[in-house]
């Protein structure tokens, strides 16, 4: 599993589209299908095609890029992308492989993601030594597994709600079983059956 910094977002309604879809992009939206891409030179020969008056040091830059979005981040790496309408980065897990897909005018070359958290630029610039700033659109981290790890376990928005739901039903039923002990003991005749009703609810409370 390897973690990368993809600095490709465009504008808000993009960015919007990228959260929507849950997707990635390498932008280069006027470029065709690139599915049967298998290298550098292939990507290369194609921009060239397109703009022939393009540098060579910057033509080999880009096309590595795409190259490296499309052949090298695979399904499980983990993706980290700058919003430009916000001050924070969208972490995510790659569920998916190259696909050719228009979404907007900016948005055709896509990866499909799940997303995990966000965390303020500040802070992600601190905590993997990572300067935003950098021309570079698409450039692996150095990240130790620890710290891989943390953000795969981060659970989606989702998954807490569900949790939450899960547990809210769990209290109700237990409200519901204490009620019940509750109107035995007002019942009860005599010690004896007191104790047992009251042990019962003990034991009950100590399994919650």
């Amino acid at each position: 599993m390897k973690f990368w910094l993809l600095k490709a977002a465009g504008t808000l309604e993009d960015e919007e589209l990228i959260l929507e879809n849950s997707v990635i992009t390498i932008g280069w939206a006027e470029f065709p299908d690139l599915s049967s891409i298998k290298n550098e030179a292939q990507v290369k020969k194609i921009m060239l095609e397109k703009y022939p008056g393009m540098q060579e040091t910057r033509s080999s830059a880009w096309a590595r890029e795409i190259n490296s979005f499309i052949t090298k981040i695979k399904k499980g790496d983990l993706v980290a992308v700058p919003l430009k309408t916000r001050n924070e980065i969208l972490i995510g897990k790659v569920t998916g492989d190259y696909e050719y897909r228009q979404l907007s005018d900016f948005i055709s070359h896509i990866r499909s993601m799940k997303w995990l958290k966000t965390l303020p630029k500040g802070d992600f610039e601190e905590e993997y030594d990572i300067d935003l700033n950098s021309p570079e659109v698409l450039t692996l981290i150095e990240a130790d597994s620890e710290k891989l790890s943390c953000i795969i376990e981060i659970k989606s928005l989702g998954d807490i709600v569900e949790e939450l739901n899960f547990a809210l039903d769990e209290l109700g039923s237990l409200k519901e079983k204490l009620l019940e002990f509750t109107y035995k003991l007002a019942e009860a005749e005599d010690i004896s059956e007191v104790k047992t009703i009251a042990a019962e609810m003990e034991r009950m409370l100590k399994e919650k």
